[in-house]
């Protein structure tokens, strides 16, 4: 069909495609919003995650990325770091971390170097989507993923909460519970804190995942719906009168059999049509025949009267 041919057709269907473009426009607005009563209004449906990062570095005393150290102090160190950040996994840490960030610990979820939920067996280096990805795949409300890398003495701390705010709250918190416990923490009678000491990389940045896409996904929805609309509107008229078009058609060759055939009906009526109904049993049928007569039904036999 022409262009010009499908767009006469719309316009003598304006009512119709006016129905369809308010139908389209409700489809893109609850594709990417959801009506909520409380509050009242609506509340996209976009799933936004907040996540934070951050690096803590174990190092000695005197620094050992400013004096030099030996490749099996930096190993020793690399170590330690994936130690403490399976501490900082366990349950006695988590308590820690959420009283400092002010959240339930019930709601943090945690993993460390070692924890198969990290997918890491090797340390390597993970990128910032790849640890994205990997927190919002769990279904914790707050969730903390520890990972150390091979021969590097460092700590990476990815945090996920319902806000980005939150989530920079709980790397903050989860640096200071290491602290404390490394300042607390004694090995035959001296403290570990003479030999080692934790550094923070820099203040934790956080963002939100997970946005940015409503619109996206509102003009893919509003496209959608109205084409497969204007396609109904073009082709279900069309199909009817075809549907009509083959009925006729098979009523003629039914008609057109029966002339053949000879069943003519004087009177008109339809030789396609059903028989007429007549009633069961013998008795007189009322229906005419071709000179005027009516038909007697022969009556049932009687047993003749013996002498």
């Amino acid at each position: 069909m022409e262009p010009v041919q499908v767009i006469r057709q719309l316009w003598s269907r304006k009512l119709l495609v006016g129905l369809v473009v308010a139908i389209a426009a409700l489809a893109a607005i609850f594709s990417a919003y959801r009506l909520s009563f409380s509050p009242p209004g609506l509340q996209s449906r976009a799933l936004t995650v907040g996540a934070a990062s951050s690096q803590i570095l174990v190092d000695s005393p005197k620094s050992a990325l400013v004096d030099g150290a030996s490749l099996g102090t930096f190993e020793a160190l690399s170590t330690r770091a994936k130690i403490y950040g399976e501490y900082l996994s366990s349950l006695a840490a988590r308590k820690q971390i959420a009283e400092i960030a002010g959240v339930p610990a019930a709601s943090i979820s945690s993993s460390g170097p070692f924890s198969s939920a990290t997918g890491q067996n090797n340390y390597e280096s993970q990128s910032s989507e790849d640890r994205a990805n990997e927190i919002l795949q769990e279904g914790a409300q707050s969730r903390l993923v520890f990972t150390g890398q091979e021969g590097v003495p460092i700590l990476t701390v990815d945090a996920q909460a319902a806000t980005a705010a939150r989530a920079v709250d709980l790397a903050n918190a989860s640096f200071a519970t290491l602290k404390r416990y490394v300042n607390n923490l004694s090995v035959d009678g001296e403290d570990v804190k003479r030999g080692v000491t934790v550094r923070e990389l820099g203040a934790p940045e956080g963002g939100t995942i997970g946005t940015g896409n409503d619109v996206v996904l509102m003009a893919l929805a509003f496209l959608a719906v109205l084409v497969l609309g204007c396609a109904a509107i073009l082709v279900v008229p069309r199909f009817t009168q075809r549907w009509r078009a083959l009925n006729q058609v098979e009523y003629d060759e039914l008609r057109d059999k029966a002339r053949l055939l000879g069943v003519d009906d004087p009177q008109g009526n339809d030789p396609a049509a059903p028989p007429p109904h007549r009633p069961k049993g013998g008795g007189f049928d009322p229906t005419p025949l071709v000179n005027g007569e009516h038909h007697q039904e022969p009556a049932a036999p009687h047993a003749a009267h013996l002498r």
